[in-house]
Protein backbone atom coordinates (compact mmCIF):
# COMPACT_ATOMS: atom_id res chain seq x y z
CA UNK A 1 0.00 0.00 0.00
CA UNK A 2 2.82 2.36 0.91
CA UNK A 3 4.54 1.61 -2.40
CA UNK A 4 1.32 2.35 -4.28
CA UNK A 5 1.21 5.79 -2.65
CA UNK A 6 4.80 6.43 -3.75
CA UNK A 7 3.91 5.69 -7.38
CA UNK A 8 0.84 7.89 -7.18
CA UNK A 9 2.93 10.71 -5.68
CA UNK A 10 5.54 10.31 -8.43
CA UNK A 11 2.95 10.67 -11.18
CA UNK A 12 1.33 13.56 -9.38
CA UNK A 13 4.68 15.42 -9.15
CA UNK A 14 5.53 14.78 -12.85
CA UNK A 15 2.08 15.67 -14.13
CA UNK A 16 3.03 18.84 -15.99
CA UNK A 17 6.43 17.64 -17.19
CA UNK A 18 5.32 15.00 -19.72
CA UNK A 19 6.28 15.61 -23.35
CA UNK A 20 3.05 15.04 -25.22
CA UNK A 21 3.70 17.00 -28.38
CA UNK A 22 4.21 15.29 -31.73
CA UNK A 23 7.70 15.52 -33.20
CA UNK A 24 8.36 17.73 -36.18
CA UNK A 25 7.99 16.28 -39.64
CA UNK A 26 11.11 14.36 -40.76
CA UNK A 27 12.11 13.60 -37.17
CA UNK A 28 12.37 9.88 -37.89
CA UNK A 29 14.62 10.41 -40.92
CA UNK A 30 16.93 12.74 -38.96
CA UNK A 31 17.12 10.20 -36.17
CA UNK A 32 17.99 7.39 -38.59
CA UNK A 33 20.70 9.55 -40.24
CA UNK A 34 22.30 10.16 -36.86
CA UNK A 35 22.27 6.42 -36.18
CA UNK A 36 23.83 5.68 -39.56
CA UNK A 37 26.63 8.14 -38.96
CA UNK A 38 27.42 6.27 -35.78
CA UNK A 39 27.26 3.01 -37.86
CA UNK A 40 25.38 1.19 -35.18
CA UNK A 41 22.16 0.60 -37.08
CA UNK A 42 21.54 -0.25 -40.69
CA UNK A 43 18.93 1.89 -42.37
CA UNK A 44 15.32 1.09 -41.84
CA UNK A 45 12.94 2.02 -44.58
CA UNK A 46 9.38 2.39 -43.62
CA UNK A 47 7.35 0.39 -46.03
CA UNK A 48 3.92 1.38 -46.98
CA UNK A 49 2.00 -1.77 -46.36
CA UNK A 50 -1.05 -2.64 -48.27
CA UNK A 51 -2.92 -4.85 -45.81
CA UNK A 52 -5.81 -5.69 -48.11
CA UNK A 53 -4.10 -8.58 -50.00
CA UNK A 54 -2.83 -10.07 -46.74
CA UNK A 55 -6.23 -9.87 -45.12
CA UNK A 56 -7.76 -11.48 -48.18
CA UNK A 57 -5.15 -14.26 -48.13
CA UNK A 58 -5.68 -14.95 -44.42
CA UNK A 59 -9.44 -15.16 -44.90
CA UNK A 60 -8.97 -17.49 -47.88
CA UNK A 61 -6.50 -19.63 -45.92
CA UNK A 62 -8.93 -19.85 -42.98
CA UNK A 63 -11.74 -20.95 -45.28
CA UNK A 64 -9.44 -23.53 -46.91
CA UNK A 65 -8.46 -24.92 -43.49
CA UNK A 66 -12.12 -25.18 -42.50
CA UNK A 67 -12.93 -27.05 -45.73
CA UNK A 68 -10.01 -29.44 -45.22
CA UNK A 69 -10.96 -30.14 -41.60
CA UNK A 70 -14.58 -30.67 -42.60
CA UNK A 71 -13.60 -32.95 -45.46
CA UNK A 72 -11.33 -34.99 -43.20
CA UNK A 73 -14.11 -35.32 -40.64
CA UNK A 74 -16.59 -36.49 -43.25
CA UNK A 75 -13.97 -38.66 -44.95
CA UNK A 76 -13.28 -40.49 -41.66
CA UNK A 77 -16.60 -42.29 -42.01
CA UNK A 78 -15.72 -43.48 -45.51
CA UNK A 79 -12.30 -44.70 -44.28
CA UNK A 80 -14.00 -46.73 -41.56
CA UNK A 81 -16.45 -48.12 -44.12
CA UNK A 82 -13.53 -49.02 -46.38
CA UNK A 83 -11.74 -50.84 -43.54
CA UNK A 84 -14.91 -52.75 -42.73
CA UNK A 85 -15.26 -53.58 -46.43
CA UNK A 86 -11.68 -54.91 -46.53
CA UNK A 87 -12.13 -57.09 -43.45
CA UNK A 88 -14.77 -59.36 -45.02
CA UNK A 89 -12.11 -60.55 -47.45
CA UNK A 90 -10.01 -61.62 -44.48
CA UNK A 91 -13.06 -63.16 -42.84
CA UNK A 92 -13.92 -64.95 -46.08
CA UNK A 93 -10.39 -66.36 -46.32
CA UNK A 94 -10.61 -67.61 -42.74
CA UNK A 95 -14.05 -69.11 -43.35
CA UNK A 96 -12.81 -70.80 -46.51
CA UNK A 97 -9.87 -72.29 -44.62
CA UNK A 98 -12.02 -73.66 -41.78
CA UNK A 99 -14.76 -74.86 -44.15
CA UNK A 100 -12.23 -76.80 -46.23
CA UNK A 101 -10.83 -78.44 -43.08
CA UNK A 102 -14.33 -79.37 -41.95
CA UNK A 103 -15.20 -80.78 -45.37
CA UNK A 104 -12.02 -82.89 -45.37
CA UNK A 105 -12.89 -84.30 -41.95
CA UNK A 106 -16.49 -85.04 -43.01
CA UNK A 107 -15.22 -86.89 -46.10
CA UNK A 108 -12.86 -88.94 -43.94
CA UNK A 109 -15.73 -89.84 -41.61
CA UNK A 110 -18.04 -90.80 -44.47
CA UNK A 111 -15.30 -93.01 -45.93
CA UNK A 112 -15.06 -94.86 -42.60
CA UNK A 113 -18.79 -95.54 -42.39
CA UNK A 114 -19.61 -99.11 -41.35
CA UNK A 115 -22.59 -100.67 -39.59
CA UNK A 116 -20.68 -100.39 -36.27
CA UNK A 117 -19.89 -96.66 -36.76
CA UNK A 118 -23.18 -95.65 -38.36
CA UNK A 119 -24.76 -94.38 -35.12
CA UNK A 120 -21.67 -92.38 -34.07
CA UNK A 121 -21.50 -90.75 -37.50
CA UNK A 122 -25.22 -89.91 -37.45
CA UNK A 123 -24.87 -88.29 -34.00
CA UNK A 124 -21.82 -86.35 -35.16
CA UNK A 125 -23.66 -85.05 -38.24
CA UNK A 126 -26.58 -83.96 -36.06
CA UNK A 127 -24.22 -82.05 -33.73
CA UNK A 128 -22.44 -80.60 -36.78
CA UNK A 129 -25.75 -79.26 -38.15
CA UNK A 130 -26.51 -77.60 -34.80
CA UNK A 131 -23.11 -75.92 -34.82
CA UNK A 132 -23.66 -74.80 -38.43
CA UNK A 133 -26.98 -73.19 -37.43
CA UNK A 134 -25.19 -71.40 -34.59
CA UNK A 135 -22.60 -70.22 -37.09
CA UNK A 136 -25.31 -68.90 -39.43
CA UNK A 137 -26.79 -66.93 -36.52
CA UNK A 138 -23.35 -65.47 -35.78
CA UNK A 139 -23.02 -64.45 -39.44
CA UNK A 140 -26.38 -62.66 -39.22
CA UNK A 141 -25.24 -60.90 -36.03
CA UNK A 142 -22.04 -59.87 -37.77
CA UNK A 143 -23.99 -58.44 -40.71
CA UNK A 144 -26.43 -56.58 -38.42
CA UNK A 145 -24.11 -55.32 -35.69
CA UNK A 146 -20.98 -54.73 -37.72
CA UNK A 147 -17.48 -56.02 -37.20
CA UNK A 148 -17.52 -57.04 -33.56
CA UNK A 149 -14.46 -58.78 -32.17
CA UNK A 150 -16.67 -60.86 -29.90
CA UNK A 151 -18.72 -62.15 -32.82
CA UNK A 152 -15.61 -62.96 -34.85
CA UNK A 153 -14.10 -64.74 -31.86
CA UNK A 154 -17.31 -66.75 -31.38
CA UNK A 155 -17.25 -67.70 -35.07
CA UNK A 156 -13.69 -68.99 -34.79
CA UNK A 157 -14.55 -70.98 -31.67
CA UNK A 158 -17.53 -72.45 -33.55
CA UNK A 159 -15.25 -73.61 -36.36
CA UNK A 160 -12.75 -75.05 -33.90
CA UNK A 161 -15.52 -76.87 -32.05
CA UNK A 162 -16.75 -78.44 -35.29
CA UNK A 163 -13.24 -79.54 -36.24
CA UNK A 164 -12.64 -80.97 -32.75
CA UNK A 165 -15.97 -82.82 -32.91
CA UNK A 166 -15.06 -84.40 -36.24
CA UNK A 167 -11.59 -85.34 -35.04
CA UNK A 168 -13.08 -86.95 -31.93
CA UNK A 169 -15.45 -88.96 -34.14
CA UNK A 170 -12.53 -90.11 -36.27
CA UNK A 171 -10.68 -91.14 -33.11
CA UNK A 172 -13.74 -93.11 -31.93
CA UNK A 173 -14.04 -94.77 -35.34
CA UNK A 174 -10.38 -95.79 -35.17
CA UNK A 175 -10.91 -97.22 -31.67
CA UNK A 176 -13.94 -99.20 -32.90
CA UNK A 177 -11.92 -100.51 -35.85
CA UNK A 178 -9.07 -101.56 -33.54
CA UNK A 179 -11.52 -103.18 -31.12
CA UNK A 180 -13.16 -105.07 -33.98
CA UNK A 181 -9.77 -106.17 -35.34
CA UNK A 182 -8.71 -107.36 -31.89
CA UNK A 183 -12.02 -109.13 -31.39
CA UNK A 184 -11.76 -110.82 -34.83
CA UNK A 185 -8.23 -111.96 -34.04
CA UNK A 186 -9.38 -113.45 -30.74
CA UNK A 187 -12.19 -115.34 -32.49
CA UNK A 188 -9.79 -116.78 -35.08
CA UNK A 189 -7.47 -118.18 -32.44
Amino acid sequence: MKQNNNIDNLFENLKDEWDIETPQEGHENRFLEKLQTQKKVVSIHKKKSNNFPWKLLTVAASIAVLFIVGFQFLNTESVIEQQVAEEPTQIEKTEFYFASLINEEVEKIKAESTPETKQIIADAMLQLKKLEKDHEKLEEDLANEGNSKQILHAMIINYQTRINLLQDVLTQIEEIKQFKTTQDENQII
